[in-house]
């Protein structure tokens, strides 16, 4: 059984939310390990801010350090769990031809996309895109909104809510889509990827044995 997207707590846990919808997009409920979530939660939020201040949001290194673990498990009692992953960065994180992010979402994996969430380059913020087509990707993002986009986002985003779309699992929908040319923008703008060399992408593919 596939269990409905979850959103984010607080202003800060869109990684590990992220992570976790992931691998329910992935797997059914019963061949989710709970250790797998624990690991997920255990690595998360281990950012520090200017303040000192811990848990404001989650960095690069602790995504790298939750896919290496997530793929090398391999309990017993879950056979069925089993996960291939690449880590992209810079020059990597593109919609171009032949990119790797649309082909590994026509694959059936996902992909954990870092977005800017303002034009000034201060906060970043993970949504996870599900499918792709000529014009946009369509993404969960785990931060709950109530009111749609407005001036050049509107032209450039949509806030799709909790409207169920076909070939979708019942509560798995994209409630986001996203166009191509605002994502793969190389400048600070409200989602999307900005400047080549601060991109990060995390692809997500089950494995079958």
């Amino acid at each position: 059984m596939k269990i409905p997207f979850r959103y984010q707590a607080t202003n800060y846990d869109c990684v590990p939310t992220t992570f976790i919808n992931a691998l329910q997009y992935l797997f059914e409920r019963e061949d989710l390990p709970p250790e797998v979530i624990h690991k997920v939660m255990q690595y998360s939020l281990d950012s520090i801010n200017k303040r000192g201040e811990l848990g404001r949001g989650t960095t690069g290194l602790a995504c790298q350090l939750i896919l290496q673990w997530v793929e090398s498990y391999k309990p017993k009692d879950f056979k069925k769990f089993s996960i291939d992953y690449r880590y992209l960065q810079g020059g990597d994180v593109h919609l171009k031809q032949n990119n790797s992010i649309v082909s590994c979402l026509n694959r059936g994996g996902v992909a954990l996309l870092r977005l800017c969430n303002n034009r000034v380059g201060s906060e970043f913020h993970y949504a996870l895109a599900l499918s792709a087509d000529a014009e946009c990707l369509y993404f969960f993002d785990p931060y709950y909104r109530v009111k749609n986009f407005s001036g050049d986002d509107a032209k450039a985003m949509e806030w799709l809510g909790d409207l169920e779309r076909e070939g979708f699992s019942k509560g798995q929908s994209p409630n986001l889509r996203i166009r191509r040319e605002r994502l793969d923008a190389e400048k600070y703008e409200k989602y999307s990827m900005g400047p080549i060399d601060e991109r990060e992408c995390c692809l997500i593919e089950r494995t079958y044995t």
